[in-house]
């Protein structure tokens, strides 16, 4: 696969690039947000650069692991690789649904202060996009726990990445499933490529 077309946009990028967007997005945040006080907007122009730029390079290596990887003989081979490199209209649509009401919040929480009702409320929403996550950041308590001691801030960091990776990927499962149930509710089948 030439260049040019390894890193034109297709369906195939939507799993791959969540997979490094979610933990992209979250350093971003997580630098805006520390330090800030209370009440106070923290989110600067520079972290929209940081954004946009991890965002520019996730795109990049995504579409490059999708290249040496052979999008083509993969999506042949295996049903599972089909679903998640071939997604339909529906699922695309869902996922940005979701991923924009996601980064929405995410924005809105580091310029302002979200209502206490309202942060109530998305609870359950968050903790079940969070789910893989909350997971991977128990299990290493658990281990560290048991041995007696904390692990390294490195190591920390990796397991809160990985885990926020697999949340990317969770997101995705959980918009094809939601695409998918919402398309066996509607009366009026609508074609997908």
């Amino acid at each position: 696969m030439n260049a040019t077309t390894a890193l034109r946009p297709r369906r195939g990028l939507a799993l791959p690039l969540l997979v490094l967007a979610v933990p992209t997005l979250y350093l971003v945040y997580r630098d805006a947000r520390i330090g800030c006080p209370p009440g106070r907007t923290c989110l600067e122009l520079a972290h929209l650069g940081y954004a946009a730029a991890g965002l520019a390079a996730g795109y990049l290596v995504a579409s490059g692991a999708l290249a040496v990887a052979d999008e083509s003989a993969l999506v042949e081979r295996s049903a599972l690789a089909r679903l998640a490199l071939r997604p339909g209209d529906s699922t695309l649509a869902v996922l940005g649904v979701y991923f924009g009401g996601l980064v929405t919040y995410l924005l809105a929480s580091a310029a302002t202060t979200i209502p206490g009702w309202l942060d109530l409320a998305l609870t359950p929403v968050g903790l079940v996009v969070g789910l893989p996550v909350v997971i991977a950041y128990a299990a290493m308590t658990m281990v560290g726990n048991a041995l007696g001691r904390e692990p390294s801030l490195a190591f920390q960091l990796g397991v809160v990445l990985a885990g926020l990776a697999v949340t990317g990927a969770w997101l995705f499962v959980l918009a094809t499933g939601t695409a998918s149930l919402l398309g066996s509710l509607s009366p009026v089948k609508v074609g997908s490529r």
